[in-house]
């Protein structure tokens, strides 16, 4: 095992570097195109970007990123970083809290009514939810709301702005959750379908066990691997979602700040933000991989 974490997280370094380098050449590469002259300068663009690293891998050992100019004045890039971070992650994990939850209770319901009509409309549902597109649903959701506001005169619930309150939330955790229930209730049912069907769990209903227990007891066990990697694979899909919630929502999360700092050409807070959710992304897979080897002993062997 710690053989196993040591290659991840050396795995990881080469990752952070490779973000670093390509985020200011594709910083470098951006400028040229903005230019009075249009064009490609890769050699002179690689140089100009290795520079810029080193210069960023020096300042990030003495943890120190240097400021940037936003509207407010001038602010340290890792001030930055802690305060959109921590509103980012924070969204991101109610979402995703949610989702599990949902997406469980949703799954194996539909796994236990087998060959119902509620099963097939469910099923039906997440295919749905997993192909809608989530700017699609994030603008029809906003759309809604205030077209409820016009013709009532009230709303149900913020269309924008930050607060760790329900009116603030639950438009950003529909829209990042949405995808997540889907992939979670899909992947809850075809789990559990398979499980149901092995012979142990045939065994036990012949000894009596009860519906209740056979699936507390027996069938739960043997489903946390492929559920935990549905949660992983579904903390992806929010990630990669997360620029687009905030910035329609007007959330001020490192979501939002990496997209107004490209449009600002502020490199060094585009690298940051880069590494942080590199960095955050690689993490979640070690820990997930880790808490496999705990769950499930065959997989601890192979580690």
């Amino acid at each position: 095992m710690i053989r196993f974490i040591t290659q991840r997280l050396l795995s990881m370094l080469l990752v952070a570097v490779a973000v670093v380098y390509l985020g200011f050449l594709g910083m470098h590469m951006m400028d040229n195109w903005r230019g009075e002259e249009p064009g490609y300068h890769l050699r002179e663009d690689a140089g100009l970007a290795l520079n810029d690293s080193l210069a960023f891998y020096g300042n990030l050992l003495q943890g120190e990123l240097g400021e940037v100019q936003l509207v407010s004045g001038p602010r340290s890039v890792l001030t930055i970083l802690q305060e959109t971070y921590l509103r980012s992650m924070g969204l991101l994990l109610l979402a995703l809290a949610s989702a599990s939850v949902v997406g469980l209770i949703f799954g194996s319901l539909a796994a236990l009514a087998r060959r119902s009509g509620t099963q097939y409309m469910l099923l039906l549902a997440t295919m749905i939810g997993v192909s809608a597109p989530s700017f699609l649903i994030a603008i029809l959701l906003q759309q809604g709301g205030i077209k409820y506001t016009r013709t009532f005169g009230s709303r149900l619930v913020s269309m924008g702005g930050y607060g760790w309150d329900f009116q603030h939330l639950a438009m950003p955790l529909l829209v990042l959750g949405a995808r997540p229930v889907a992939y979670l209730t899909r992947t809850s049912y075809l789990a559990l379908t398979r499980i149901m069907e092995e012979d142990y769990i045939r065994t036990a209903f012949a000894k009596g066990l009860s519906l209740g227990r056979t699936v507390l007891t027996h069938a739960l066990r043997n489903f946390a691997i492929p559920f935990l990697t549905g949660v992983g694979v579904s903390l992806r899909f929010s990630l990669s979602t997360l620029p687009l919630v905030e910035y329609i929502f007007a959330w001020p999360g490192i979501g939002l700040q990496i997209l107004e700092a490209i449009q600002e050409q502020m490199p060094i807070l585009v690298v940051s933000i880069a590494l942080v959710l590199g960095l955050t992304i690689q993490a979640i897979g070690l820990a997930l991989d880790v808490v496999y080897s705990i769950v499930d002993p065959r997989v601890r062997a192979e580690t």
